[in-house]
C-alpha cells in the first residue's frame, strides 16, 4: 500500500511538471493537495492511463482555464451521446388533438349553452303540441252564508230547497262544490298548427345551431392546439440558439486569450448572447400562453403532459380537392345554410298563426258538479256547452301581426343569400391561405438546409480567421430566423387545413361517427306531427 500511494504520488508530482512544461495555465495546479491526491488515484485507474495536457485538460477533466472541473475530450463525448429516455418519460401519453377535442366537446361552455338552448326548444315544442289536447281540472270549494240569495242558490242546488224555510232569515249555510272541468279547443283557424311547425323548425334551427358551433369548436381548438406546438418549438429552436451563441462566446474568449480576436469580439458575442436569452425567455412566456389559450377554448384545465416532438397531422389532413368542389360542398353541409334555412320555416309558419286571427274559433267545455252541506247529503249535475268565437274588428292588429311576420321573412330570406356570399367566400380564403401556408412551409424547409450549411461554412471560416464576427453573428442570426418561420410555417399548414374544414362544414361529421353522443341527427327528426287544426 504504500508502495502505490508513492508512486500516486510521483505521477501527480511527474504530471504537474508536463502541465507546466506544456503551457497550460497553472491556476489548476495550486489547487488543494487533496484534490490532486483523488485525482492522481483515479487517473491510475482508468483503463486507458491517458497522461499529458489534452486541450488544456487534466488527466482528471480538470480544466486549466480559471481552475474550472470539465470533462477531456473523450468523456465529453461520452456525455454527448444519445440516451434512452426514463421509462416515466417513455410511458407518458402525448397530448392528442382528437382527445383534446373530445374533452372540448364535454367541457366548453359555448356548446352546453348551444345544447341548453335545444332544451328550451323542446319545452316550446312540447308546450305547442299540448295545445291539441283537452284541459282537464278538478276543484274544491267551500262557501257559508246567511246571504238570502246564496243561500236560495246553495239548497236549491243540493236539492234541499222547501217552501217551509223563511228566505228572509234563512240562518247559516253550508255548502261544499266539488268540481271537475272539461275544456276543448276543436278548431282554432290553423293556429296551433302553425304554432307547432313554427316551434318544430326553431328546434331544427337550434339543432343546426349547435352543429355550428361544434364546427367553429373544433377549429379554434385545432389551432389553438398547433399554436401550442409552434411555441414548443419556437422554445426548441431558441434555446438551441442560445447553445450555439455558448460556444461563439467561448472559441471567442478562447481567440482573445491567444490575442488573436479583440475585446470588442467578446463584447459583441456577449450582447448577442443576451439578446437571444431574451428571446428565450420571451418563447417560454408565449409557450405558457399557449397553454392557457388551449385551455380557455376547451374550457377544462390541462396537466402539463408531453407534447408531440413534431407536428402530427390532423385527420383531414390527407384530403385534397379543387376548390370549385370545396364550395359547392360548403354550400350544401355548412350547418349555418340548414339553420336559416329552419329559421325560414319557422317565420313562414308564423305568417299562418299570425292569420289564423281572421278565422272563427270552435270551444268545447263541460263540468261535473257536486253539491253538498256535509259529504252526506246533497246532488250532482252536468253542464256541456259549445262556444264559436269570430273576431269582426280589432284595429288592425291581426294585419299588423300578419304584415311583420312577412317581412321577418322577408329579412330571413336577403340574410340567407348573405349568408351564401360569405361562405363562398369563406372557403375560398380558406383555400388560398392553405396553398400560401404550404408554399411558405416549402420555401423554410428549402432554406433550412442552406442556412445551417452557411452557418458551418461561417464557423470554420472564422475559427481560421478569414471572415469577421459580424458574418459569424449574421450567419446564426439567418437560421434561428428560418427555423422560426419554418416551425411557423408547420403549424400555419395544419391551421389552414383546419379552417378549410371548417369552412366547407365537414369536421363535425368525423367527430360524430366516432363519439354519437356529440352528434346531432337524433335532434333533426321532425317529430310525429299532430292533427291538423
Amino acid at each position: 500500500m504504500g508502495m502505490q500511494r508513492a508512486f500516486a504520488l510521483s505521477a501527480g508530482l511527474s504530471l504537474a511538471l508536463q502541465l507546466a512544461l506544456s503551457g497550460c495555465t497553472g491556476k489548476a495546479v495550486r489547487q488543494a493537495p487533496t484534490e490532486w491526491r483523488a485525482a492522481s488515484r483515479r487517473w491510475e485507474q482508468s483503463p486507458d492511463k491517458e497522461r499529458g495536457c489534452i486541450n488544456g485538460s487534466l488527466p482528471d477533466g480538470t480544466s486549466g482555464e480559471k481552475g474550472a472541473i470539465q470533462p477531456v475530450q473523450h468523456v465529453e463525448a461520452a456525455q454527448h451521446e444519445e440516451l434512452p429516455p426514463p421509462a416515466a418519460e417513455r410511458q407518458q401519453p402525448e397530448l392528442d388533438l382528437m382527445k383534446t377535442i373530445q374533452l372540448a366537446f364535454i367541457s366548453n361552455p359555448d356548446l352546453q349553452s348551444a345544447r341548453e338552448r335545444i332544451r328550451i326548444a323542446d319545452g316550446l315544442l312540447a308546450s305547442a303540441r299540448a295545445e291539441f289536447y283537452p284541459k282537464l281540472g278538478f276543484n274544491e270549494t267551500f262557501n257559508e252564508t246567511n246571504t238570502p240569495a246564496n243561500a236560495f242558490m246553495f239548497l236549491l242546488n243540493q236539492a234541499r230547497f222547501s217552501f217551509n224555510r223563511n228566505f228572509n232569515h234563512p240562518g247559516f249555510i253550508d255548502n261544499f262544490l266539488t268540481q271537475g272541468a272539461l275544456n276543448q279547443n276543436l278548431y282554432a283557424g290553423g293556429l296551433r298548427r302553425a304554432r307547432q311547425q313554427a316551434a318544430e323548425a326553431q328546434r331544427n334551427a337550434d339543432a343546426h345551431a349547435l352543429a355550428t358551433v361544434q364546427n367553429e369548436l373544433v377549429f379554434h381548438v385545432a389551432e389553438a392546439y398547433y399554436r401550442l406546438l409552434q411555441a414548443q418549438k419556437l422554445v426548441e429552436v431558441r434555446q438551441d440558439a442560445v447553445e450555439q451563441v455558448r460556444r461563439h462566446l467561448q472559441s471567442v474568449q478562447v481567440r482573445f486569450r491567444a490575442n488573436t480576436a479583440v475585446k470588442s469580439d467578446v463584447l459583441s458575442v456577449e450582447v448577442r448572447l443576451a439578446e437571444v436569452q431574451g428571446e428565450l425567455i420571451t418563447a417560454q412566456n408565449q409557450l405558457e400562453l399557449a397553454w392557457a389559450v388551449l385551455e380557455n377554448v376547451i374550457g377544462a384545465r390541462l396537466p402539463r403532459v408531453k407534447l408531440p416532438h413534431e407536428v402530427p397531422p390532423a385527420p383531414w389532413s390527407d384530403r385534397c380537392e379543387a376548390v370549385e368542389s370545396a364550395v359547392a360542398e360548403a354550400l350544401q353541409q355548412r350547418p349555418e345554410v340548414a339553420e336559416m334555412n329552419s329559421k325560414r320555416r319557422a317565420a313562414e309558419a308564423n305568417i299562418e298563426a299570425a292569420r289564423a286571427g281572421k278565422r272563427p274559433t270552435v270551444d268545447l267545455m263541460g263540468t261535473y258538479n257536486v253539491w253538498t252541506p256535509n259529504f252526506v247529503q246533497g246532488t250532482n249535475n252536468l253542464f256541456a256547452g259549445l262556444a264559436v268565437s269570430l273576431n269582426l274588428f280589432d284595429g288592425g292588429r291581426t294585419r299588423s301581426a300578419i304584415q311583420t311576420a312577412q317581412a321577418r321573412v322577408a329579412e330571413l330570406a336577403a340574410r340567407q343569400q348573405r349568408l351564401l356570399l360569405d361562405i363562398e367566400l369563406d372557403v375560398r380564403r380558406a383555400y388560398l391561405q392553405l396553398a400560401n401556408a404550404q408554399a411558405q412551409l416549402q420555401v423554410a424547409n428549402q432554406a433550412i438546409a442552406q442556412a445551417e450549411e452557411s452557418l458551418r461554412e461561417t464557423e470554420v471560416r472564422y475559427r481560421a480567421q478569414t471572415t469577421t464576427l459580424t458574418r459569424l453573428i449574421d450567419a446564426q442570426v439567418a437560421l434561428v430566423s428560418v427555423r422560426v418561420r419554418r416551425a411557423t410555417a408547420q403549424a400555419d399548414v395544419e391551421i389552414a387545413r383546419a379552417n378549410l374544414e371548417r369552412a366547407v362544414g365537414r369536421v363535425t361529421r368525423l367527430f360524430n361517427k366516432e363519439s354519437p353522443s356529440c352528434g346531432i341527427p337524433s335532434v333533426l327528426q321532425h317529430p310525429t306531427s299532430a292533427p291538423s287544426t
